[in-house]
């Protein structure tokens, strides 16, 4: 009957020790669960003294916000955006719902994406066109250079008043 000694006794010894694991994870949540409470209570007992108020003062501000991290603004979508993060004194970081859209504040969001997309590519397209026009110029300015026998220096003295003709369908 050793063997059958040992055998349970390997047993419950794993079962003591997977106990204690438990317990201690137990404890450990019902700490955070007590700190979570006494925080709460803090908290409440912060608004009850405020519940009848008729303006908002910096004292008041100061007792209720711990910090406010306001991070790097986002343009990406074409609209400037920021992200604000606020953080109440006793409960941590504070996220303010937002509310669904409506039908037609979503019409309205389409419709400035889409003026934006258009603006976006309007503007790309004059770039681009000023740009093909200043290489056009270059290569004219370039070729008549050449055939006038000039250096490049008295060209460019001339530049402005050719670069102005290049505008122009007869030039003077």
């Amino acid at each position: 009957s050793e063997k059958r000694f040992e055998l349970l006794s390997g047993e419950y010894e794993r079962e003591q020790e997977a106990l204690e694991e438990s317990i201690a994870k137990a404890q450990a949540e019902l700490d955070a669960f007590e700190a979570d409470t006494t925080r709460v209570d803090q908290f409440l007992a912060l608004t009850k003294k405020y519940t009848d108020f008729s303006v908002l003062t910096t004292p008041m501000i100061y007792e209720f916000v711990d910090k406010i991290l306001a991070h790097a603004p986002d343009r990406s979508t074409g609209d400037r955006t920021q992200e604000v993060d606020i953080y109440l004194k006793f409960i941590g970081k504070f996220d303010v719902p937002l509310p669904e859209p409506t039908a037609e504040e979503l019409a309205e969001m389409e419709k400035q994406r889409k003026q934006r997309a258009y603006y976006r590519e309007r503007s790309c397209s004059a770039t681009t066109k000023m740009r093909n026009r200043d290489k056009e110029n270059e290569k004219n300015l370039r070729s008549i250079s050449e055939e006038s026998g000039r250096t490049e220096g008295e060209e460019l003295q001339r530049a402005p008043r050719l670069r102005f003709c290049m505008y122009q369908t007869v030039c003077p």
